[in-house]
């Protein structure tokens, strides 16, 4: 078949044809490192398209050591279930992976996912992660003052054109995407919603352990302060173009080497792709109106073990004193208490107050909170993991109990229905109610399925005051304590 850049071949899996690693955007390399997505080089020959192109270059994990990684990965992924249907919803996943690890295989990493062959077209782009992603400069933003440091939210809007240019070939319907992520994904669906430069790309949003209240951003003179330690640390300095252009003469491995620890990547308030930080321009409206779910897991704090965040870590990093807090909680046990914490500020919170602030902008929304864990885990888990929810949107149960594979189906129901219509309700399916302006009223799923008004009101009335001190923006309502 052939797209607008040239021909390309793919392959029939599980009964669905998959195209892979097809270029959305020329190789951002030499002179191209740190500058916006340049166009495609059309070609003439047929592309193999039968299997996933290099992933972004990232730090080696063990679940990924096998595959190729390359500076040159600007591609994306696509399954349709039928090429000669007309006008089928689009599901567009970013992948997640705290902006430093991941790819465009994500989704499939488990085999197709069932969506797709329920009618849904899905594509999963690659996009700059880490310090290619994720870098500001003085020089950067002397040579583009529209177009600095946020290039991972420049690829991801750049992959949306692709899709708006080439879907209808696939079957898909280029005004009917929904775009869905979890984690650092989730953060890229609150950045899509919120960047002026993606209006019109997309008809609704599923946002998953986003966050978006706190730590989802920082202001352009920090992300350079951050760009010139990062050079200094692979032995460039100065400020000017020369340090610029021996920046980009780094090899791969010299970029990867300057950084190391916790990886500390995020969108940048640049003027332009990013106008403000991503909850005032929510709280102001200025944000793509369209639905938006948004929703996190019970034990969110499985993410912050991972990284070693414990409790001088949450104080120096997030100014979170749990002595402050610990009434709010009523535990004594300060373990629990920190993992609540950990939940609660960057995740819940988030889920409740970014779909409160885009109710109040007239978007119709819904929120959730995912509190089902497999039979075989209740008794060693306290909750359900971060993104542990990922799979079951997509018609996929972790697990091979019947439990799981019921949730999975159900799930898969809601999601099915939001991306045709808008509303994840329909017939068979628990209901699930909007956000109403005001009060929070998530759908909490777990053994038992059901919306909850006023969520854990107690505990999110610290996070939501926070927010409210730190941005000078309000929700202009208080939850029930």
């Amino acid at each position: 078949m052939s797209t607008a850049s040239g021909p390309i071949r793919g392959v029939v899996r599980d009964d669905v044809r998959f195209f892979g690693g097809i270029p959305y955007a020329a190789p951002p390399v030499g002179a191209n490192r740190w500058r916006a997505p340049q166009p495609v080089r059309p070609w003439k020959t047929e592309r193999d398209a039968t299997g996933f192109a290099a992933d972004c270059p990232q730090p080696r994990r063990k679940e990924d050591a096998a595959f190729p990684q390359d500076e040159n990965c600007l591609t994306l992924n696509v399954a349709s279930p039928d090429l000669g249907a007309r006008k089928l919803p689009v599901l567009f996943v970013v992948h997640g992976g705290a902006y430093f690890v991941g790819s465009g295989r994500e989704p499939f990493r488990n085999g197709m996912p069932p969506l797709v062959k329920q009618g849904v077209v899905l594509v999963a782009p690659n996009y700059r992660i880490g310090r290619l992603g994720f870098f500001a400069h003085p020089a950067l933003t002397t040579e583009a003052p529209k177009g600095t440091a946020n290039f991972w939210l420049m690829d991801q809007v750049a992959a949306l054109r692709w899709v708006r240019q080439n879907i209808a070939r696939f079957g898909g319907d280029p005004d009917n995407v929904t775009i869905i992520g979890c984690s650092a994904g989730g953060s890229s669906i609150n950045a899509l919603m919120a960047t002026p430069m993606a209006r019109g790309l997309f008809a609704r949003a599923s946002a998953h352990s986003a966050g978006g209240l706190f730590n989802a951003n920082r202001p352009l003179p920090q992300a350079q302060e951050q760009g010139l330690a990062f050079a200094q640390r692979t032995g460039v300095t100065g400020d000017g173009a020369p340090s610029l252009a021996a920046l980009r003469r780094l090899s791969v491995a010299q970029v990867l080497a300057g950084d190391s620890g916790a990886p500390d990547f995020g969108a940048t308030v640049d003027g332009s792709w990013l106008p403000a930080p991503l909850s005032t321009l929510f709280a102001k409206g200025q944000i793509a109106h369209v639905p938006l779910i948004s929703g996190s897991t019970s034990n969110e704090a499985s993410v912050f073990g991972l990284m070693g965040f414990g409790r001088a870590e949450m104080a120096r990093r997030f100014g979170i004193d749990l002595s402050a807090v610990s009434a709010s909680y009523g535990l004594s046990d300060e373990a629990e208490l920190l993992r609540r914490v950990q939940t609660d500020f960057l995740f819940t919170s988030a889920a409740l107050g970014m779909t409160q602030l885009a109710a109040r902008a007239g978007l119709p929304t819904r929120a959730y909170q995912f509190d089902f864990v497999a039979p075989n885990e209740r008794s060693a888990k306290p909750g359900a993991d971060h993104c542990a929810d990922r799979l079951f949107w997509l018609g996929q149960s972790p697990s091979a109990d019947a439990e799981s594979r019921a949730l999975a189906k159900t799930m898969s129901g809601w999601m099915l229905n939001y991306v045709r219509s808008g509303d994840p309700n329909g017939p068979g399916l628990p209901p699930w109610p909007a956000t109403q302006d005001g009060r929070t009223n998530p759908l909490v799923i777990g053994q038992h399925i059901a919306a909850t008004p006023d969520f854990r009101a107690r505990q999110i009335a610290p996070w939501f005051d926070k927010w409210q001190r730190e941005s000078g923006q309000s929700f202009g309502w208080k939850p029930t304590p």
